[in-house]
């Protein structure tokens, strides 16, 4: 089995965010060359938005606004 020498650094992980009632999930991930922010309707995880981001730190504080 082959092992690959490059480790996933935290800038390449899933992050995940809930708003305070439970109703909403957002996603932030890499995608290409993007970070993606999309927005899931909870239960079904209907995507009810998703935007694309040059930069990890504007996806990021984003998907904050999104969860206030």
């Amino acid at each position: 089995m082959a092992v690959s020498g490059r480790r996933r650094s935290d800038e390449d992980r899933v992050v995940r965010y809930l708003n305070t009632e439970g109703d909403f999930e957002v996603e932030v991930s890499h995608t290409l060359n993007k970070w993606c922010v999309t927005v899931f309707q909870l239960p079904s995880k209907q995507v009810v938005a998703q935007d694309f981001f040059p930069e990890r730190w504007k996806a990021l504080a984003r998907a904050q606004d999104f969860v206030r």
